[in-house]
């Protein structure tokens, strides 16, 4: 599939949210600058720990983003919108 160029990350700690945030925010990567912030929490149990990521490269996999992400903490889950339409 296409990436829309957004994605989610949900880490165990908040803690872990937060590290990413800071050092990723304002990324460039690739030609794009990409948005690292709260997502709204879908549960207590990981409020403040879920990540909204806008601006990915439309190349950018899961695998990428995992890596990205996963040196600032344990993830729970992640993926990338993608284009249902092209698939």
């Amino acid at each position: 599939g296409q990436s829309l160029g957004y994605g989610f990350v949900n880490y165990v700690e908040a803690g872990d949210a937060d590290r990413a945030i800071g050092a990723l925010n304002g990324l460039k990567l690739q030609t794009k600058t990409i948005k690292v912030s709260y997502a709204r929490p879908s549960s207590a149990s990981i409020r403040d720990a879920n990540l909204y990521v806008s601006g990915l490269p439309k190349a950018m996999g899961q695998r990428e983003m995992e890596q990205l992400f996963s040196q600032y903490g344990r993830i729970i889950t992640s993926r990338i919108l993608v284009d249902q339409v092209a698939g």
